[in-house]
């Protein structure tokens, strides 16, 4: 092998060394923490991937010590071996001595920076990224020999480094930041490899966490309640035929509830039972902030099936069951027995909703957010912008849409036209 042709294979030896340190650094900082850890629990290569990455300024300052003296190597070395001898092929083209020592000299660190960048950054850097887990298993070990036997040299860049991030007013040791749940929801809607279904009930899932009791609860005005003094007989009359197998219990009034009693209770009451009373289970008590999460734990852990809202008046707001609560996850379930309306009833190019949607359910439906106010439904959003209580035939304009009250159930909004504006 001639002199030139060696000389060109050391500095694409240097290149390509380059480039796995490139890769690694991308490698190792593409992983996320779930195969961190599920890396670390394997041992061996794995273990030692989760170690240099908990360790960042080790196995960084290992990368560009590496990065760096690959590519002094191989421009310093290219420079200074294959330009003088290309610079004779020049002179016998006819340039002068010193224009060919100058052009072999700029052709060769050009070309030399033009290979580093390619097959010592871009390429490496791309494949790793590709397959940054097993890139990463492959030179966790080499690496890590490299940091231990470079250990004074990282401790100096280390230090360096944690000194000029003091001066800067940072923290050297702050990890990276974590991602939240905007963020992750909008990597979950742009995932391409995930179906319509899947991504809508991730994007539910995240949307869970913001949500509270109130929003999902039953409201007072449609919860039926049991009198604590009606008779057993006369209450399994009153809701055999009703779509519910639990039932709230009041005293005085509805405000003040006592418990609630399962329709198993009065279909085989005890034989000393004359009153519902008499039957009435113990419930939890939800203010009406309490997070939809919370509940849920809360309510497993209770085996518990409902929770009465209370505001903070003490007073009743409403009622949760655990199907509810579990409905935000999975999207509505419905029995044999539910006799549930639809949420949109189309008429011509416009449309009839419930009153009584709530915020997340508006935002399916119509596809925008109800503006912020004290009111949780659609009902309440319309009789804040009218100022009182709505009557059949109001109309309010929310951007481009019309609203007008076709419906009410007493003072309440039943149904919604919603039409275009």
């Amino acid at each position: 092998m001639s002199d030139i042709a060696l000389n060109i294979a050391l500095v694409l030896v240097f290149v390509l060394v380059g480039g796995v340190f490139a890769a690694s650094e991308i490698a190792l900082v593409s992983l996320r923490d779930s195969q961190v850890r599920a890396l670390a629990e394997r041992g061996g290569a794995g273990a030692r991937v989760a170690r240099l990455t908990h360790d960042s300024n080790r196995f960084l300052s290992s990368v560009q010590v590496g990065v760096t003296l690959a590519g002094f190597f191989s421009a310093s070395y290219g420079a200074a071996q294959i330009a003088p001898q290309l610079a004779p092929t020049l002179q016998a083209w006819g340039l002068a001595a010193g224009a060919a020592g100058t052009i072999a000299f700029i052709g060769t660190t050009v070309v030399i920076s033009y290979l580093s960048l390619v097959f010592g950054e871009l390429v490496p850097k791309r494949l790793a990224m590709q397959s940054a887990e097993k890139f990463a298993l492959l030179v966790a070990t080499p690496l890590d020999w490299v940091a231990t036997v470079m250990r004074p040299v990282i401790w100096l860049l280390g230090a360096s480094t944690n000194l000029v991030m003091r001066l800067l007013g940072r923290d050297p040791h702050a990890q990276k930041e974590e991602m939240d749940a905007e963020e992750l929801r909008s990597i979950v809607v742009g995932h391409e490899s995930l179906g319509v279904e899947e991504r809508d009930m991730v994007v539910d899932l995240l949307s869970v966490g913001e949500r509270t009791v109130q929003e999902i609860m039953t409201p007072r005005t449609e919860v039926e309640f049991l009198d604590a003094d009606l008779d057993v007989a006369d209450a399994r009359d009153r809701v055999i035929h009703l779509e519910h197998s639990r039932y709230p219990v009041c005293g005085d009034d509805n405000d003040d509830v006592l418990g609630f009693i399962h329709i198993r209770d009065l279909i085989r009451p005890p034989a000393h039972a004359r009153t519902v009373g008499e039957l009435v289970r113990d419930m939890l008590y939800f203010p009406t902030g309490k997070p939809v999460l919370s509940a849920l734990t809360e309510m497993r852990a209770a085996n518990s099936h409902l929770a009465l809202v209370v505001d903070e008046y003490g007073g009743t707001d409403g009622i949760v069951s655990l199907e509810d609560v579990v409905e935000e996850f999975v999207g509505e379930i419905e029995d044999e027995y539910d006799q549930s309306e639809p949420a949109v009833v189309t008429a011509g190019d416009a449309g009839e909703i419930s009153g009584l949607l709530g915020r997340a359910e508006i935002s399916k439906l119509l596809g925008k957010e109800l503006p912020e106010g004290p009111y949780d439904t659609l009902a309440g959003f319309l009789m804040a912008e009218l100022g009182r209580v709505p009557v059949a035939g109001d109309a309010v304009t929310w951007d481009d849409l019309v609203l007008t009250v076709t419906a009410l159930d007493g003072c309440r909004v039943d149904r919604v036209r919603v039409g275009q504006a």
